[in-house]
């Protein structure tokens, strides 16, 4: 019996086989299996058709709705399949959870080493980057810059160093005390060179504050 020409899967050219509504076409001759050619015709409101677009959305990891419904057009034709789609996936809770708007934080005031006027440097924070390679003659040596950067006018000094040891970290901090003048506060991460480098600053500065080494500078 013809379907009535006001049908709205009459365009689809619809037949029965085994008792299925399958979709019509032209793709006969196609090198494709049965089901591609003419996929099962099945109605989006139905609720067997929202769990099958639910488990097709989870089994595909939660993808959009084109993915979807490429995927379930191999075997199906789904009657407003893009909808139908859609409205599974608004109502899917882990895909509206991953889109939901972000929180934000407010950010703390800037610290007061930041916004005190002063010398430049007179408060430093210190780090490495690297490391860079450099060939030397036929070999190639690792080295790493030393970055000196100023709190307040975040102005930058860079000196090479060749490895991360204390003695060479210390040795860019001479050479920039030099050129720069003596930092009254220096800010660092917690890494092994810094500590060891603190341990023999204050080393340094308890030999100097000692008696018998200020009598001796004073003669």
């Amino acid at each position: 019996m013809p379907l009535p020409a006001k049908s709205k899967i009459a365009r689809f050219n619809p037949f029965l086989q085994e008792n299925h509504l399958r979709l019509g076409g032209r793709l006969q001759f196609a090198q494709v299996t049965s089901e591609e050619k003419h996929p099962l015709l099945l109605d989006g409101s139905h609720h067997f058709v929202q769990l099958l677009i639910r488990h097709t959305h989870v089994r595909l990891h939660h993808l959009g709705i084109r993915i979807v419904l490429s995927e379930l057009r191999s075997n199906y034709w789904i009657l407003r399949g893009r909808e139908a789609i859609k409205r599974v996936i608004h109502g899917c809770l882990l895909c509206r959870l991953s889109k939901a708007p972000r929180g934000t934080q407010i950010e703390a005031p800037l610290p007061a080493d930041r916004m005190t006027p002063c010398i430049p440097f007179s408060t430093t924070g210190i780090d490495f980057a690297g490391p860079l390679y450099v060939r030397n003659s036929k070999y190639l040596d690792t080295a790493y810059i030393a970055l000196f950067t100023c709190s307040t006018t975040r102005a930058l000094h860079i000196e090479l160093v060749s490895d991360l040891t204390t003695d060479k970290f210390l040795m860019a901090l001479q050479r920039f005390v030099d050129r720069r003048g003596l930092p009254h506060t220096i800010y660092t991460d917690n890494a092994t060179t810094f500590h060891a480098a603190n341990r023999e600053l204050i080393s340094l500065w308890n030999s100097l504050a000692s008696t018998k080494v200020q009598q001796f500078l004073c003669h």
